[in-house]
């Protein structure tokens, strides 16, 4: 009878460990201070987020909302990629939160209805999915909402009444610090697949340079905006030439002339957050009569500044062809023409005095330049906030929700 006991007492122990491994709770994500939890769908819809972009850039390049998981995203798997990602995310979301409630600061009505108009506008178009996927209101809800708070801790911060103000000083120094200004006429080099023919292409370029080079010899920084008027137009007749003499079947293969100077007021951005951000902002005065107007007056007379951030947008952004350009062009002598080429044009440029229009740049581009200047500092500020709150994961949820699981939730639905 013993025996029997022993034998139904360790079946039963058995059973009861199998069923506790087998059911462990993944309702939540994370715990932080003080044992709160977080829902999973906030952990799934951030990695949601994340592979809807991935999806919509590649539509965007390839016509297909299809990512291959397995592909390479910054030297690891997009899969572990995505996941790395919505972890992080999930985590700034709980700091951003604790350190706004700890401040004190409250949302606004105006704030508060924006969002629930957001998350309307996402459960019209999505709610059947959202559920598919374990996605609650209230977890889309914590998202946007931390979303919002990381703007206004911004402002806590660095905003003109903030504790830590940047001043309108501090901006124009910023700039004249960082930036290059500059204008340039710019001269493809042949594409043209055959070497003998390229080079022959890029002779005749070279020349093209040089004659506009001696052109702009002891021209004004305002001056050499008539001359980039002059190549434009020469080069646009050139171009025209070349598809009409195509068009009549008598035009050399790769020859299309020397191209135009495509240079405007730039700026080197900070990434936004999210591209559902950037795709759902309208431009100023968009449909008014004086947009029309301003329009009109800058086709009349284009506006050939370019000014590149080189302090606040890393290595990557100094490696690039422009940022080369930049470095280039930041060590040469104000308001002098000078000749530079790199694998793609030959070039004639010409620093600007930064000092002129620093001021009116920093006031007419004060929310970018204030993200240059602090953002690696706030997102300091965001990191030592999940250090504080001792965040630990559910290891099970982590498992259990993975790239691969949301991707075929969303394929599976859509082909239903």
């Amino acid at each position: 009878m013993n025996k029997i006991k022993k034998a139904f007492a360790a079946i039963s122990a058995a059973a009861m460990m199998f069923t506790m491994s087998g059911c462990s709770d993944t309702r939540y994500v994370m715990t932080y201070k003080g044992g709160e939890k977080v829902n999973a769908g906030v952990y799934i819809y951030n990695l949601y987020s994340e592979m809807s972009y991935e999806l919509t850039m590649s539509y965007y390049t390839t016509g297909q909302a299809i990512i291959d998981l397995d592909s390479d995203k910054d030297g690891q798997k997009l899969r572990d990629y995505l996941v790395e990602q919505a972890r992080k995310n999930t985590k700034e979301c709980i700091a951003i939160t604790y350190k706004f409630d700890e401040l004190g600061l409250e949302l606004t009505d105006e704030e508060l209805k924006s969002i629930n108009d957001n998350i309307k506008s996402i459960w019209d178009a999505s709610g059947d999915l959202m559920e598919e996927e374990g996605i609650s209101k209230e977890s889309i809800r914590t998202v946007l909402k931390a979303q919002t708070m990381r703007t206004r801790l911004f402002d806590y911060y660095y905003a003109a009444d903030g504790v830590e103000a940047v001043t309108d000083a501090d901006m124009k120094k910023y700039v004249e610090d960082n930036y290059v200004r500059y204008k340039a006429i710019r001269i493809q080099k042949s594409n043209a697949e055959d070497s003998a023919e390229a080079e022959k292409e890029n002779k005749e370029n070279e020349a093209i340079r040089d004659e506009y080079l001696a052109k702009a010899e002891g021209l004004s920084y305002e001056e050499f905006d008539d001359l980039i008027k002059e190549y434009n137009e020469y080069a646009a007749a050139k171009l025209e030439e070349a598809t009409s003499s195509d068009e009549d079947g008598t035009a050399e293969d790769g020859v299309v002339g020397p191209m135009p100077s495509t240079d405007t007021v730039t700026e080197v951005d900070a990434p936004e957050d999210s591209a559902a951000d950037e795709a759902e902002t309208p431009s100023e005065n968009e449909g008014s009569d004086e947009t029309a107007t301003d329009s009109e007056d800058a086709a009349e007379e284009p506006n050939n500044d370019t000014m590149y951030d080189l302090g606040g947008q890393g290595e990557e952004a100094k490696n690039t062809d422009e940022g080369k350009l930049a470095t280039f062009i930041k060590g040469l002598e104000i308001g002098k023409a000078t000749a530079h080429e790199d694998d793609g044009f030959y070039y004639i440029v010409m620093k600007g005095d930064i000092t002129e229009n620093s001021e009116q740049y920093a006031s007419d581009n004060h929310d970018t330049l204030l993200q240059n200047m602090k953002g690696d500092e706030f997102q300091g500020k965001i990191d030592s906030w999940i250090e504080e709150l001792d965040i630990k994961e559910n290891s099970d949820a982590i498992k259990k929700y993975t790239a691969q699981v949301v991707y075929d939730k969303q394929n599976d639905f859509y082909n239903k």
